[in-house]
């Protein structure tokens, strides 16, 4: 079976009073700076208990206990979940909107740095994405959203704290949680969270 959570997004989705979430995920997002500017984001994603156990089942060809049990992931089901799992969120652009001002900036098809672990009885997903061009938060307003437009998959702030900043130029800077009432979702009734990037003007 292929992996079906984008898929599954669109297919699913059948108006406002049907649609609600069936896929819950928390992420962290880690902005990365090389000479002042974000360059790239860096994902840590934890999927629900229920969901990683049918994707174990999946690539494990396996089912019940025996699939959701929590051991470590081999080389070859990272291999099969990058492959018919994770590949397919490309073209969802991996969930991630980000703009500077208000203009929305595009991210690369292809990530780097992928890996897939067990933490507890949840699959996690670390993946890093680039932007297409540089954003100086210094000189311009950096919104970052991770969200399935359909919202078929919820994603949320971890606990403890979704946003990060890392690299040169960082210093200066802060990353924080905040409502994002210009990017409504589910005809208005959701307002997401994005992660706002400020930094002091040197």
């Amino acid at each position: 079976m292929k992996f079906w959570l984008p898929l599954m997004a669109l297919l699913l989705w059948q108006g406002p009073v049907q649609a609600h979430p069936h896929v819950w995920v928390d992420m962290v997002v880690t902005a990365l700076f090389s000479e002042g500017k974000v360059n790239a984001l860096q994902e840590d994603w934890w999927f629900d208990e229920d969901f990683t156990a049918t994707v174990l089942g999946d690539i494990r060809k396996l089912k019940g206990v025996a699939a959701a049990r929590p051991q470590p992931l081999t080389d070859a089901e990272i291999d099969r979940l990058k492959k018919q799992a994770f590949a397919n969120l490309a073209n969802y652009a991996y969930f991630t909107h980000v703009w500077r001002d208000a203009q929305p900036v595009a991210i690369g098809k292809e990530v780097t740095s992928f890996a897939a672990h067990m933490e507890g009885g949840r699959l996690s997903y670390r993946f890093t994405v680039t932007l297409a061009e540089p954003i100086d938060p210094r000189q311009h307003r950096l919104r970052i959203g991770i969200w399935d437009d359909s919202y078929y998959v919820d994603v949320g702030p971890a606990k403890g704290g979704a946003a990060a900043l890392e690299g040169d130029g960082a210093e200066g800077c802060q990353a924080k949680l905040v409502d994002d009432k210009d990017h409504p979702l589910y005809f208005g009734a959701v307002i997401p969270k994005v992660i706002a990037v400020s930094c002091a003007k040197g």
